[in-house]
């Protein structure tokens, strides 16, 4: 059964967004580069709040790029440059991948605030402290879909 993965982060600064694009930039040339990826969608909200969705072939796939590589190196920069860092994986039918092409993300944030594991960050948020993730702000927000 495929695999969803989604994570919304939100940068505490606006210093933090060279290191981060950086990281953003190679995690994305190695995740197309991944054995298992069957898609990619990138949003960045008007809070500045960047949300990630990817589907995997199967947990093992999405498991091997998380931890390597740019992306791995990414995550343990986390601590330094979000104030909030939340993310969910969970399976899906193949019924259910095809409405992930053009996915909601009002209910994707549902989904997150259900299902969500948030990160312990030295400089939390607010909402990241109550384990609460506003709802994406995607009026003027860029969305990327890869793959």
């Amino acid at each position: 059964m495929p695999l969803v993965s989604l994570t919304r982060l939100r940068l505490q600064s606006w210093r933090s967004y060279p290191g981060f694009g950086l990281f953003v930039f190679r995690s994305i040339w190695q995740s197309l580069r991944a054995d298992g990826l069957v898609g990619l969608q990138l949003l960045r909200d008007r809070q500045h709040a960047h949300w990630t969705l990817t589907l995997w072939q199967d947990m093992q796939s999405m498991d091997a790029f998380r931890n390597r590589g740019a992306h791995g190196s990414a995550m343990r920069h986390l601590a330094r440059w979000c104030d909030e860092s939340a993310a969910a994986h969970w399976l899906v039918s193949e019924e259910e991948l095809a409405e992930l092409s053009r996915p909601q993300w009002n209910q994707l944030q549902q989904r997150l605030m259900q299902l969500g594991h948030f990160a312990a960050l030295p400089m939390a948020s607010a909402a990241q402290r109550a384990h609460s993730i506003p709802a994406p702000a995607v009026g003027r927000g860029r969305v990327i879909r890869l793959r």
